[in-house]
């Protein structure tokens, strides 16, 4: 546990920075990432591209806990945009939002950040650093710690917590039947993709012929 002194430092200095200038979400988020893939992938060398590389191959063990994974994480999205749409009128659930100025190299930075930079820096902080098996008890533990880091991060309120619980909890389960980070990357990146490319591609498109 003492490798995750440094980003659990970070976090808090992501929560209060989010609070005290929420309008920088943007520039936030990419700096907090970008610390977390620095510190696991340089300083730790926790991911390896060519073990990555290994697993895809694999299509029981890998390929087939990825697309379910997928389709944990699409469910969790459609029913989280319920919950939203059901009681946002009454209960502000203080969700960050990440602003983009309506530039070309804005949209582009945003969509790597959050298709590639966000998938990894949380699987493998969230979930590989987090997560210990240990022992039973400690895994409940830490998979509950695990979950609300996660949702902390992108919301200050009660709602848009849980919110944000359930969208990890796909991932998270995942992780814990498969112990395999690869997996819960790969999903998450793949279903980052499927969230975000759309939006990305009509607004760069929108940019290119104004």
């Amino acid at each position: 546990m003492n490798r995750l002194y440094i980003p659990l430092l970070w976090e808090l200095a992501l929560v209060i920075a989010t609070i005290v200038v929420p309008k920088q979400a943007f520039n936030l988020f990419f700096l907090f990432y970008l610390g977390l893939l620095i510190y696991f992938y340089f300083i730790h060398k926790q991911f390896s591209f060519r073990k990555m590389r290994s697993h895809f191959g694999k299509i029981k063990t890998f390929w087939l806990p990825v697309l379910l994974t997928f389709a944990g994480l699409f469910g969790a999205g459609k029913l989280k945009d319920f919950i939203t749409m059901t009681f946002s009128y009454d209960i502000d659930d203080h969700v960050i939002n990440i602003i983009v100025e309506n530039d070309l190299v804005p949209t582009l930075v945003y969509a790597f950040m959050m298709i590639i930079m966000k998938p990894v820096a949380e699987e493998f902080f969230y979930r590989r650093a987090l997560i210990s098996f240990d022992n039973k008890k400690k895994t409940a533990i830490l998979t509950v710690v695990s979950l609300l880091l996660c949702s902390i991060a992108r919301a200050h309120g009660w709602l848009g917590i849980a919110e944000w619980m359930l969208m990890a909890l796909p991932v998270t389960i995942a992780y814990l039947l498969t112990r395999n980070v690869y997996v819960t990357v790969m999903a998450h990146v793949l279903f980052e993709l499927y969230d975000n490319a759309y939006e990305v591609a009509y607004v760069v498109g929108r940019i290119l012929y104004r």
